[in-house]
């Protein structure tokens, strides 16, 4: 085999389960509001407990088990697909240290106030016993005979949450066409897909606070430099390069909750995928533990696809203009791929030279 043939490049790695940088406190949750001008929460703070203890015996049993037959009792959307699949790569690597783990204690619940459906309440669990960030739950009821289930979940930022009413009084939920606010939560979410897509050359970086306080993209503008400098693009013999994408899942709502200082905030599901190339007679590796399981006895080549299953959660402020931030997001790896991309070129070093 030729020196070029053999060429290989240093492994990819890429963080599978990403855990928020903590500051030496806790993530702060807002103190309670005063009471607003609402009927009272449809929800009871006993049924809601029900609800999460519901949760936690599914999550745990699917988990002890790694069997993910039950959960769709209790997990529904991007949920249960993300849980599915962390489940079968626990199965692989026979651990489960990459399964998302929730605490059963819950520090704040933001119950809805309507009572027609579909509804969505959501719950804070508190820190883990690592010291990783507390998570936003959102669980979502589509009709009155329905349970609630798990519709997708994020780790906060600290101290970023803003206040909602009290949970015995209930919180208004908010369509996603929305127009009350200075921007509807579907286009803070598009904008916000197209500032992670084209970064600073984005026309809507002046709506978002800067990247530098911003850990999700703060996070991935780290994973595209070093994947870049181990994609070693000057090299002639490797010549790779690395380009992501970001769109919202297809089929999947964006939730939406008013807080009590008449904001917003907006979850929503993301699927992320990155394409690495090089050219033929270059192999990419991988090393991540969920990028070995996906890919099992598969051969590196010159081209590697990784897909992620992320979930964000954004604040709206209600003063016009005041700029969107993030409170939180999860970034799980669910997919890769040696194969090369549709529409990918088979270019070989001669030919690029």
């Amino acid at each position: 085999m030729s020196k070029r043939a053999r060429h290989h490049l240093r492994g990819i790695g890429v963080g599978v389960v990403v855990a928020l940088a903590l500051t030496a406190c806790a993530s702060e949750v807002p103190e309670l509001t005063e009471p607003a001008d609402i009927a009272g929460a449809a929800l009871s703070l006993e049924q809601n407990q029900r609800v999460l203890d519901q949760l936690n015996e599914v999550l745990a049993q699917a988990t002890e088990t790694l069997d993910p037959a039950g959960l769709s009792e209790r997990l529904t959307g991007p949920a249960l697909d993300l849980r599915i699949r962390q489940l079968e790569v626990a199965a692989i690597l026979g651990h489960t240290n990459l399964v998302t783990y929730f605490p059963a204690l819950y520090l704040r619940d933001i119950l809805p106030a309507e009572d027609t459906w579909p509804r969505t309440m959501y719950a804070i669990t508190e820190m883990t016993a690592d010291l990783q960030p507390p998570r936003l739950l959102a669980l979502v009821q589509e009709d009155a005979r329905s349970p609630y289930q798990l519709w997708g979940w994020v780790q906060l930022r600290p101290g970023v949450m803003p206040r909602f009413e009290d949970a015995t009084i209930g919180s208004v939920m908010m369509a996603a066409d929305d127009d009350s606010l200075w921007i509807s939560p579907a286009d803070a979410v598009a904008q916000y897909l197209d500032l992670l897509t084209h970064g600073s050359a984005s026309a809507f970086t002046g709506n978002f606070e800067p990247q530098a306080d911003d850990p999700y993209r703060s996070l991935l503008a780290s994973l595209v430099a070093n994947q870049q400098d181990e994609l070693e693009p000057d090299d002639p013999l490797i010549q790779g390069s690395n380009a992501w994408s970001f769109t919202l899942r297809p089929g999947t709502q964006i939730l939406t909750v008013r807080s009590a200082d008449g904001g917003a905030l907006v979850m929503a599901a993301i699927d992320a995928l990155e394409v690495m190339s090089a050219v033929e007679g270059a192999f990419i590796n991988w090393r991540n533990e969920t990028a070995i399981a996906l890919m099992g006895d598969a051969e590196p080549t010159n081209h590697l696809t990784q897909g992620f299953l992320d979930m964000i959660a954004l604040y709206i402020p209600a003063e016009p203009g005041a700029p969107i931030s993030l409170l939180g997001y999860s970034h799980v790896q669910t997919y890769a791929s040696n194969a090369a991309p549709p529409g990918a070129a088979t270019q070989t070093e001669e030919e690029q030279e």
